[in-house]
């Protein structure tokens, strides 16, 4: 197995090539999530028992109930963040006539498939590396989106979270050797 970086490892099998991209950050930023997570729970669970249990939010229950539906968005948007960089990975497969990229937590996922034969090549996301589009992709408490773009007939597509330039400009050149290899 070989590595780029620190996240991303790949392998050619006799009749396949796969590679992982692991969202994995560093310990403390996961914790800081984590507290964040805690707290926001907490507030939460203030906030339904005070307006469901207890006659003090009556004046403003339509405020609050409001309130809970933002809350319950973004418990669950961390929740999925504190996931997938605990236990997510995006694998990415390619055999002797398809692509697939299955991005999964905990092995879950729907993988996503390409003809080889459709895909044309591999680039990177042309975003100004201090663009604010760039920046908030690449911020840890979120899950991100792709970095590298496959283009293909049919449609343009992303994957490759949060990848540095470096790294990106190597997996590029790994991929499109890799396709141009099984087709």
């Amino acid at each position: 197995m070989k590595w780029i970086g620190k996240r991303v490892s790949y392998k050619y099998h006799t009749n396949f090539f796969t590679m992982i991209i692991s969202p994995k950050t560093e310990d403390w930023k996961l914790w800081v999530m984590f507290f964040w997570f805690l707290a926001w729970l907490t507030c939460g669970v203030v906030v339904i028992y005070t307006l469901f249990f207890t006659e003090d939010m009556i004046d403003s229950k339509v405020y609050f109930t409001t309130f809970l539906l933002f809350w319950f968005y973004f418990l669950y948007k961390i929740s999925r963040v504190i996931l997938w960089r605990k236990y997510g990975i995006e694998f990415i497969k390619i055999d002797e006539d398809r692509l697939s990229i299955k991005k999964s937590i905990f092995g879950f996922g729907k993988a996503r498939e390409y003809l080889l034969d459709n895909i044309e090549k591999f680039e990177l996301e042309p975003l100004k590396e201090n663009s604010y589009a760039k920046v908030f992709n690449d911020s840890f408490w979120v899950v991100g989106q792709g970095t590298i773009v496959i283009i293909s007939s049919q449609k343009e597509d992303n994957f490759g979270s949060q990848i540095s330039l470096n790294d990106g400009k190597e997996i590029v050149k790994i991929l499109n050797s890799s396709i141009k290899k099984y087709i």
